[in-house]
């Protein structure tokens, strides 16, 4: 194969339509932990929520016979997941890193230790349904549009309408405003009459329903079943898209399109070369390698809110 077949073969409509299929999780998860940190919390957490949304969305799919169900369960484990983090780091004034590392080693020990339980095996869980596509009729026949985003996965539409809706929240509304000066000043914002702790309760709570509705994606819409440690590394590779887009919806949308980028590209990439020439290990460290490098230049350098990760203590009257 000459190397421009091998072009030919690996960027192509393809490429794309995988691209976009891969990024949804990583951007409803990226968008959850941007909300989180603009509000002064970092939860590095994320993979753990995503993994139990991953979980108990094919639990609540497989008991209830309802992938909607399954979605409504990992929001809600979601949203109690960002209760623990928000009580230890925001009322307890704990370390951010610390909490959000105890809520990853919960989740990994946990599910493998549910489907053990519940199914007498680890490894994985029995098939559920999934959620439906989106088939839209005026699109059949238009060569492009048509095999990029008919029959497309509910989830993902959600994935691409979510970076409007945060724009919006964060610059259209006072709730934005509130929300983006607690990050910077809390004490500011409690002189106006509002309470910092509130708010960063609302939002670590709010990041955490987005990011287990992102691993939730991967059991109940991506594939039809649960797999222990299916996040594979997507919770991390998402805190890093939003350190990477600098705390900005846009930035960080089209960050996490980057990193799905370089995840469908290394599995198209497995396809296309043969393993003699190239081992496949080699593609498939292609975005772990790129998250560390993107962590350690960019994290050399200020970004995001200014008092991200400090305690706020309410000043006595």
């Amino acid at each position: 194969m000459t190397f421009g077949e091998l072009l030919t073969s690996v960027f192509d409509i393809t490429l794309l339509v995988t691209t976009l299929r891969v990024s949804a999780s990583i951007i409803i998860a990226g968008m959850g932990e941007l909300i989180t940190e603009r509000s002064g919390v970092l939860n590095i957490g994320i993979e753990g929520v995503m993994l139990i949304g991953a979980c108990f969305g094919a639990l609540g799919a497989y008991y209830t016979g309802s992938p909607w169900i399954g979605l409504l369960v990992a929001m809600i484990l979601g949203a109690l997941m960002g209760l623990i983090h928000s009580y230890i780091s925001v009322t307890l004034r704990a370390e951010h890193a610390i909490s959000g590392l105890a809520l990853f080693m919960l989740a990994n020990g946990l599910t493998g230790f549910i489907l053990q339980v519940l199914f007498s095996h680890g490894g994985n869980s029995p098939q559920v349904k999934t959620l439906p596509n989106i088939h839209l009729d005026f699109l059949e026949g238009i060569p492009v549009l048509d095999m990029i985003f008919n029959n497309m996965p509910v989830l993902v539409v959600f994935a691409l309408l979510l970076p409007f809706a945060v724009q919006f929240l964060f610059y259209k509304t006072p709730w934005g405003n509130w929300l983006r000066a607690t990050g910077d000043n809390p004490k500011a914002v409690a002189a106006i009459g509002k309470d910092p702790i509130k708010i960063r309760y609302i939002a670590t709570i709010t990041g955490s329903v987005l990011a287990a509705i992102g691993g939730a994606y991967l059991s109940i819409s991506q594939i039809s079943l649960f797999l222990e440690n299916m996040v594979a590394g997507r919770g991390f590779i998402a805190l890093a898209a939003v350190i990477f887009g600098r705390t900005k919806p846009w930035p960080v949308f089209f960050a996490c399109l980057f990193f799905g980028f370089m995840d469908a590209l290394q599995m198209t990439l497995q396809i296309v070369v043969p393993s003699s020439a190239i081992p496949n290990e080699v593609f498939m460290s292609l975005p772990y390698v790129l998250t560390v490098l993107v962590l350690a230049g960019v994290m050399m350098k200020q970004s995001g809110p200014t008092d991200i990760a400090q305690p706020y203590i309410k000043e006595s009257r």
